[in-house]
């Protein structure tokens, strides 16, 4: 129950509104407490100085007239109103006629000359609230104290907290439902959401959720998720386009390996026919072996499960090797490779880095002009080390610079120029992004391309 976020919600709400709703119950139950009593307080404040004002002006007699005296509300027997007047030696000299009727007295409170209040039980057995002040008489002190029935207070306090007991439970009740309203219309979007969701498969990644009349709050999801299936659909396609041209490359000599193997054997041959047709076979054997190594290591690089063996080294040095290995093909092709630069330090996998800058520069002589040249210059630039390779060779279309880097992506163009996997340059990319760089590529049709390479310095 409490792993949806509408019953936490719920609970939370409620929790909140119990916490509130009972703190509120208690506040007004003390504050009308307060406001009851003390009006009490006031009323037997005024009754004690009136008694005082009687007591001064029966200053001459007083013992004697004292017991005559009556005011208000406590003239009346059993009203639940009572005064006495108590002498120095605790001796009672005046009391109310509700105390004489009842035959009993107030306790005696030994009082200041500051009021005092406290809260006993009457002669009736019901709870009274006591005030007790003392006065200077013909130098004589008196103690009057007055008291007032709590009962009627004590019965409004008593509705008060019924009718809190009442309401409180049907507010809870009605916030409740409130909740339970707001909660469903609100998680409305995210089950329209969640069953937009659930229909998407793999048969139809193209559908996107409409961001129209989805409440603001869930834009940013619906377009995040958008983002998401976006990429997900391209991965997928590539996947598939993947699949596709491994079959299309691994196809071509398990064929021709087919061919051969059954010209073969349709015949007796010579020793030096069964000799040429091996070296045929071994040939495309050989190839779907370099295939499948370059696939390895790809899906390595990218799945980053491999190590680089970081060691310092000088750039220019990498390079000066990668001409070294290059030079042969490069004059078999009848292409000038020219290096020049600077000494430009960094850390990296110096074996995998010659194998990034070996593929850019044999592609670079593979897809050149007769008699062309490629160039390679290091240095750095803007705080990071840079190498540029630079062709004379057929160019880039531009449609096509955004996915040479895919795995067996290859230009049209290129496929009747030179024999190739495809995988050369998502090799490149996969090791130049395991070092923190990246590779930019400008090119123009007929006139050559140029690669630069970016790596921290």
């Amino acid at each position: 129950m409490f792993t949806s976020i509408r019953s936490k919600l719920i609970i939370w709400v409620l929790s909140i509104f119990s916490v509130i709703f009972t703190g509120l119950g208690f506040f007004l139950c003390y504050k009308l407490e307060g406001i009851v009593i003390g009006s009490i307080d006031r009323h037997l404040y005024n009754e004690v100085q009136l008694v005082a004002s009687l007591l001064r002006e029966e200053e001459a007699n007083i013992e004697h007239e004292l017991s005559e005296v009556a005011v208000g509300e406590y003239a009346i027997p059993l009203s639940g109103h009572y005064y006495q007047i108590v002498s120095s030696d605790n001796r009672i000299v005046a009391s109310s006629p509700s105390l004489s009727v009842a035959g009993t007295s107030l306790p005696i409170i030994s009082g200041t000359f500051i009021p005092s209040y406290e809260n006993i039980i009457g002669p009736e057995k019901g709870p009274l609230r006591l005030m007790a002040q003392s006065f200077t008489v013909s130098d004589r002190t008196y103690t009057i104290q007055a008291a007032d029935s709590l009962g009627d207070s004590y019965k409004i306090l008593s509705s008060f907290k019924k009718i809190i007991l009442i309401v409180f439970p049907l507010v809870f009740i009605i916030s409740l439902i409130g909740i339970l309203v707001i909660t469903y219309l609100s998680l409305k979007p995210l089950n329209y959401f969640s069953k937009r969701i659930g229909q998407i498969t793999e048969m139809n990644l193209n559908e996107r959720i409409d961001k129209r009349g989805i409440d603001k709050e869930l834009q940013p999801l619906a377009s995040s998720f958008n983002t998401m299936m976006g990429r997900l659909e391209e991965s997928f396609l590539r996947q598939s386009q993947f699949l596709s041209d491994a079959s299309h490359d691994l196809k071509t000599p398990t064929s021709v390996i087919k061919s051969y193997c059954d010209v073969t054997l349709s015949r007796e041959r010579t020793p030096s026919e069964y000799k040429e047709a091996m070296e045929n076979i071994s040939e495309m054997t050989n190839r779907i072996s370099v295939i499948i190594s370059r696939i390895l290591e790809i899906s390595r690089l990218e799945s980053k499960i491999f190590s680089l063996n970081i060691v310092g080294m000088d750039l220019m040095d990498v390079m000066k090797d990668v001409l070294k290995l290059l030079e042969p093909s490069a004059s078999a092709s009848g292409i000038k490779i020219n290096l020049s630069g600077q000494r430009v330090n960094i850390s990296g996998d110096r074996e995998r880095l010659t194998e990034a800058f070996v593929n850019i520069a044999d592609n670079a002589i593979k897809y050149n002009k007769k008699d062309g040249s490629v160039d390679i210059v290091v240095g750095d630039k803007n705080g990071e080390a840079l190498v540029t390779v630079t062709d004379t060779g057929i160019g880039i279309p531009e449609k096509g610079r955004e996915k040479i880097f895919d795995r067996f992506h290859r230009i049209d163009e290129s496929r009747s120029v030179v024999a190739g996997s495809g995988l050369g340059l998502s090799i490149v990319r996969a090791i130049i992004k395991a070092h923190g760089g990246r590779i930019e590529v400008e090119s123009e049709i007929g006139k050559g391309s140029r690669f630069m390479i970016f790596l921290p310095l």
